[in-house]
Order: C-alpha cells, then sequence, then structure tokens
C-alpha cells in the first residue's frame, strides 16, 4: 500500500550539523516498514504552509526491534532539512513505507566496498550493519570522505563497529580541509585518487560490489574511475543526494498530442485525458487529476515515483536512480515522464 502512517519520533540525537531522527514503528505496521539495507523513508509534512515531501536513509541496525533511524542534515536552502532540525522529540510525523533501489542483501564469504562523502554515509551505513550482523564471514571496506574530522557523521557508530567486528571491517577517513599525516588521505574522491585507492588499498581484494553514495560530481568520478580500471559495471551502485529537486523546462515536457492516462495503484484504476500542449510530467498529471501517487524529491533521484510503463511511450528527462535492467524491463519514474503517445497506461503495483 502506497499510504503515509502518523509515527512518533520517539527520541533526537545531535550530529555535526544533523539530528538523527528514532521513529516508533508500533507492533501493527512493523509488516509495512520491513526494508533492504540502503533503502529510505520518504517523509512529508506541513512547513510554513506548504506540503513538503523528502527522502531520507534509514541508517540503523535491522536488529532493532520497532524503531528506525533516520539521518537528516541541515542545508543552507534546504526547507524541510531546516525544519527538521527544530522537531522535538515526541512529535508526530507521515511516513511513507520503506524504498529504493541503492540495496544490499549481503552473502557469507562477501567482500564490499564503499565510497561515501558527507551525509552519503547514511544508506552505507544500513549496508555495513547488515553485512557484519547478518553474515559470519562477509567483510566491509569503508572509504568516508568530509571536510573535517568535526564533520565525520555517525563517527561513533562507525567505532562501535570496528571495536565489535575488527577485521571484517575496514574505515577511511578522508579529509579536504584539514592538514593530514598521509597524502593518500587528503581531499576528495576524484579520479587521481580512485585510482590510488585502487592500486594500494584494493589489491588482491576481489569485491562483490562497489556501493557509492554522496554529491553527483563525487559519485561521476568515483564510478568513472572504478570502470576504467576493469571494474564490471554491474558491480558499481550508486545513489545522488539533492536537496531540492531540479527543475524540468516546460518546453521539455510538453505533451505534443492528446493522451488517454490509466494509472494502476493498490489494485484500483485511475483515468483521465491530457490536452496537446500541456506541460506536465506523469507525475504532475496525476496529481493535477487528484490521483494521489508516492513522489518525494521530483528529480529522478529518489526513485519513490517508480513504475511500470504497461502501455504507450513516454519520454524520460531524467534518471539517476533506475538501473539498466529496470528501464529495459519497462519502469519509468513517473516525476520525469512526458506522455509521447496518445495512450499511456502506468502501474505501481508492478
Amino acid at each position: 500500500m502506497h499510504k503515509f502512517h502518523s509515527l512518533t519520533i520517539k527520541s533526537i540525537q545531535t550530529q555535526p550539523n544533523a539530528v538523527i531522527w528514532t521513529l516508533d514503528i508500533p507492533n501493527h505496521l512493523v509488516a509495512e516498514y520491513v526494508y533492504i539495507a540502503g533503502q529510505h523513508l520518504t517523509f512529508k509534512a506541513q512547513v510554513n504552509g506548504e506540503e513538503l515531501r523528502r527522502s531520507y536513509s534509514i541508517c540503523s541496525s535491522q536488529n532493532r526491534n520497532n524503531e528506525l533511524d533516520v539521518l537528516i542534515k541541515a542545508v543552507d536552502d534546504g526547507r524541510f532539512s531546516q525544519f527538521a532540525q527544530n522537531v522535538k522529540a515526541g512529535s508526530q510525523i507521515e511516513v511513507l513505507h520503506p524504498s529504493g533501489h541503492f540495496m544490499l542483501v549481503p552473502q557469507e564469504k562477501a567482500h564490499y566496498v564503499a565510497f561515501a562523502a558527507g551525509s552519503g554515509i547514511t544508506p552505507v551505513m544500513g549496508m555495513i550493519y547488515a553485512t557484519l550482523e547478518q553474515t559470519q564471514t562477509a567483510e566491509f571496506v569503508l572509504f568516508y570522505g568530509n571536510s573535517k574530522t568535526s564533520d565525520v557523521l555517525l563517527h561513533e557508530q562507525i567505532a562501535n563497529l570496528k571495536d565489535r567486528f575488527g577485521p571484517r571491517f575496514s574505515v577511511h577517513f578522508f579529509l579536504t580541509q584539514q592538514k593530514v599525516d598521509m597524502p593518500l588521505y587528503q581531499g576528495r574522491f576524484d579520479h587521481k585518487k580512485v585510482n590510488l585507492i585502487n592500486k594500494y588499498m584494493l589489491q588482491g581484494i576481489d569485491s562483490d560490489g562497489y556501493f557509492v553514495c554522496g554529491p553527483g560530481a563525487m559519485i561521476d568520478q568515483v564510478c568513472t574511475a572504478l570502470k576504467a580500471v576493469g571494474i564490471d559495471e554491474k558491480l558499481i551502485h550508486n545513489e545522488r543526494f539533492l536537496s531540492d529537486g531540479q527543475e524540468i523546462s516546460p518546453s521539455a515536457k510538453t505533451i505534443n498530442e492528446d493522451a488517454g492516462v490509466t494509472v494502476t495503484i493498490d489494485g484500483a484504476n485511475h483515468e483521465f485525458n491530457l490536452m496537446a500542449g500541456t506541460q506536465a510530467t506523469l507525475l504532475e498529471s496525476a496529481e493535477s487529476a487528484g490521483v494521489d501517487l508516492p513522489y518525494s524529491c521530483k528529480a529522478g533521484v529518489c526513485a519513490t515515483c517508480r513504475c511500470k510503463l504497461v502501455e504507450g511511450e513516454v519520454e524520460m528527462i531524467n534518471n539517476y536512480s533506475l538501473e539498466e535492467w529496470e528501464t529495459k524491463a519497462g519502469y519509468i519514474l513517473s516525476c520525469q515522464s512526458v506522455a509521447r503517445s496518445s495512450k499511456i497506461h502506468i502501474s505501481f503495483d508492478e
């Protein structure tokens, strides 16, 4: 079910320029909030009279009962993130079920590698917990970049995991605005840095998956560098973080011909018509027609609005979240898709 539930923020912890919300999951909703490590939650709140939706990754252990943690970093122009810094413990917040395709189901004897920068640590943290707690033999290597040591998020949690699991968990901190003793650990994750890391720290490690999360430019550099040293593209997974969605130009989402649209969600079909010249994505068109669909970032990043194109043709303007196998199977992002045929059928139930 694509339904928001009102959950209680049972406690709040402070982090460098961020907060951790611990959500209380009542027994009757536990099944709806089962998740795979790396997935996120979509939140909905009224902020200054406007409904805002944002997605934040679950960063806690799956071994904890009836509670989930999300970390929300304050962003200067982020309306929801600024609101989140001032919420009090005991408050209620509307939360959609877990979603997202940047995830890891760890296997025994596997080796995993992650590159994270800033708040990009949050989905990766869930993967680390899963790898170390749900297997006896799998190993995890984390390369984590920040500006200064005082900016490191989840530092205590990372240290505790290192103490508990020793050689199965390797963590390496990189800083951009604070001098360090070893030159390798100075600077951003760019093509040159990844080459050095691969040469001196990853040789002999046959990784079963590489996970990259952080700003878009960092992700592009790391993924390109990994492919350049011969890593199979299918083993490289990434998730981008945006504080506010980028806009699609009106001309790019102009519908060229009249179209009849059918939307299937939660077992029901909803139908509406679009007129040629309308400037709207499928998500925006559905909203105008009174059809409530799941979404969050509206930037092609979070995949909350993922659905399957059952019939017709669409143009997907941006895609930063769906993998190649998904697009080949007909999955699209409704927030980025524009009708390009006279009949469209999309389903959120597949």
